[in-house]
């Protein structure tokens, strides 16, 4: 008999395993494409990765040598609401790996039930039939652990700290755009207030030459025709300059608002000089190494990580699932007896809990559907990110290099506007021209200026998009691009 029933046991567990839900097959997923070759893009070196691994720094902005570009960066990256968000998602996305990793430990917990209860006289309870009881279940020791025969838990833990990793990158990011948009707001600062300046001065020379005109045509010299042509420039001139110092209250608005602050707090942000040529490494010197220190790029990646270990808890679904569940304790219908019976209310027990699915109404095939989809999903954002990654490396080198060459034209031709204006003022003292030749001289050497302050904006502007498409001096020491990724076995 007794092997009839251990055979009998065997037999039935077999049939249950057997009555396990069918996985479905896997379908295509989607692929990771590799790292675009850009060697006619990049003119890359031998030195090119120590470059990288050294340039940008982590804090960019100190290499504009400007202490108030560095102190407002730092005061927005304290204050800053959108950081604190980013920083809280985080620490919930650190919380719930902690909960994931405590998942993979036995837990041991103690549970106390008292009861009063009356049991049926009709019913299978024998001699305690149709009496009430006072009594207690105290357990001191209730030890719970999951087996995780098929990585189900080890997964789901490696897919909490992708999600983990891939919030740290989205910090960093968030990091990268707050600082770089600081930093893009306060150029344009800095030229405007030189701006508003050159403007005022060439409105004055335009409020000089009207009143010459006024002045020769009281005394029959010209017509009116002038003097009106003059006044239209003068207000002209009037025009930009207004239009320049509400531009610089908008950016000293902008400022406030990005470092999280109050509009009067803009107001006390002082304008200094900004100066990055030199210390920007050459173009053809910079290499991509786009994985590691592209925080948007290194963010995505995790993603497909997490979602391929998101893939592999849902086909675990499919298995038996079994929990090793202990306790011990005193246990006693009659509160009288459950510590004076002598050891006769101790009780105890140990023993596998499994669970089988054996038929879910197509659950699990949706769930694995949904968890694929995610990965795929996921996959092909990366693919994304890296193809704009590597288009924002392009594109900034093609502007940082054309703002070097209009650099250096302007910077001749404020040469030439400079010689034209000294030599229109020697002619004026020779008493060789008029006192219009040496104030349309000056105000050319004025326009020149007005441009190329906006041009050593540009190229200032250029320098910060180089920055930012370098990653700002973020490095993933974490990263594992393993070739694993995407198949999800």
């Amino acid at each position: 008999m007794f092997r009839f029933n251990k055979t009998t046991v065997l037999a039935a567990g077999l049939s249950l395993l057997n009555g396990c839900a069918l996985m479905p097959e896997d379908g295509t997923r989607a692929k990771l494409l590799e790292m675009p070759n850009l060697s006619q893009t990049l003119s890359g070196n031998a030195q090119a990765e120590k470059i990288v691994r050294e340039w940008p720094k982590a804090q960019w902005w100190h290499d504009f040598h400007n202490v108030e570009l560095n102190r407002v960066i730092e005061t927005a990256l304290k204050d800053s609401p959108s950081l604190h968000a980013a920083a809280a998602r985080l620490t919930q996305a650190e919380a719930v790996a902690d909960y994931q990793a405590a998942e993979m430990l036995p837990s041991i917990s103690a549970s106390a039930e008292f009861h009063h209860r009356r049991f049926s006289a009709t019913d299978f309870y024998g001699p305690a039939g149709g009496q009430t009881f006072t009594g207690a279940y105290i357990d001191p020791v209730v030890f719970r652990y999951h087996l995780d025969l098929w990585g189900k838990d080890k997964a789901a833990l490696e897919a909490a700290l992708g999600k983990e990793r891939a919030q740290a990158s989205e910090l960093a990011m968030a990091r990268l755009v707050l600082s770089t948009a600081i930093a893009r707001s306060y150029i344009r600062l800095c030229s405007a207030e030189e701006d508003i300046e050159l403007a005022h001065t060439l409105s004055e020379k335009a409020e000089e030459k009207v009143q010459l005109a006024e002045l020769r045509g009281q005394h029959g010299l010209t017509s009116q025709d002038l003097v009106y042509v003059g006044k239209q420039q003068l207000e002209a001139a009037r025009q930009r300059e207004a239009s320049v110092r509400s531009q610089a209250q908008v950016l000293r608005n902008k400022l406030a608002a990005l470092v999280g602050q109050g509009s009067d707090w803009g107001r006390n942000i002082h304008v200094e000089a900004t100066e990055v040529a030199g210390h920007l490494p050459q173009p053809e010197a910079i290499s991509l190494g786009l994985l590691a220190h592209r925080p948007d790029v290194a963010a995505a990646l995790w993603q497909v990580e997490s979602a391929a270990q998101s893939v592999k808890v849902a086909k675990t679904r499919f298995y038996p699932d079994i929990n090793l569940v202990g306790f011990a304790g005193l246990r006693s219908l009659n509160l009288k007896d459950l510590f004076l019976s002598q050891g006769a209310s101790v009780a105890y027990g140990m023993g596998p809990t499994i669970t089988l699915p054996i038929f879910e109404g197509g659950r699990l095939e949706a769930e694995l559907k949904n968890q694929q989809a995610v990965y795929d999903a996921a996959a092909e954002s990366y693919n994304g990110t890296l193809l704009a990654a590597v288009q924002q490396v392009a594109d900034s080198l093609a502007e940082w290099r054309l703002t070097l060459e209009h650099d250096a034209a302007q910077e001749r031709a404020l040469q030439a506007a400079g010689a034209a204006s000294t030599l229109a003022g020697k002619r004026y003292r020779a008493g060789l021209s008029t006192r219009d030749g040496i104030i349309d001289a000056e105000a050319g050497l004025i326009q020149q200026r007005l441009t190329a302050s906006e041009l050593h904006s540009a190229h200032l502007l250029a320098a910060v998009g180089l920055i930012e498409a370098l990653g700002g001096g973020y490095e993933n020491t974490t990263m594992r691009v393993s070739s694993k990724v995407g198949h999800n076995d």
